[in-house]
């Protein structure tokens, strides 16, 4: 299967912003995310996140997006890389999409990185380790905003 990056534009951020609906959607099986009046789950961070936004490609089809920033929110480290989010649509799940993908976005973006995960994300969890292999990786359990991560840290080449 072939896996690839595609840098978001301005233009396809109401695309993003759709993802992010079923992005949040999945993470509700973990993690309480409220549904406003308009049927959709409030998400505030686009803007905020939207430094380094990609497509997901598996081949010509979007299987899901990654916003990467350059700086951790959680430890408040520059420089320093930070996947703030990152989602691979259910279809393309198990088959490797999620790994390449976070090794393209490595490549990307050589240098040190945070990766933070929610205690309440069981997938998520599951996943990082995976993907992160076997890089000499730095895992460790933080408190923000009142909930329980897992911080790892780990240097991209």
């Amino acid at each position: 299967m072939t896996v690839s990056l595609r840098r978001a534009r301005e233009a396809d951020k109401p695309a993003i912003a759709n993802l992010i609906q079923l992005y949040l959607h999945d993470m509700t099986e973990f993690m309480p995310f409220p549904v406003g009046q308009d049927g959709r789950f409030a998400y505030d961070f686009l803007d905020r996140f939207w430094r380094h936004p990609y497509f997901i490609m598996s081949r010509e089809e979007i299987a899901g997006f990654a916003l990467v920033i350059d700086e951790c929110p959680l430890t408040g480290r520059k420089p320093c890389w930070f996947m703030a989010e990152f989602f691979v649509l259910r279809a393309y799940r198990g088959r490797g999409v999620g790994r390449t993908a976070l090794d393209l976005a490595l490549k990307a973006h050589p240098g040190a990185w945070h990766i933070a995960v929610p205690h309440a994300n069981v997938a998520a969890q599951t996943f990082w380790p995976r993907a992160l292999g076997g890089r000499l990786v730095m895992p460790r359990d933080i408190v923000f905003d009142g909930d329980a991560w897992t911080l790892t840290a780990f240097q991209s080449q």
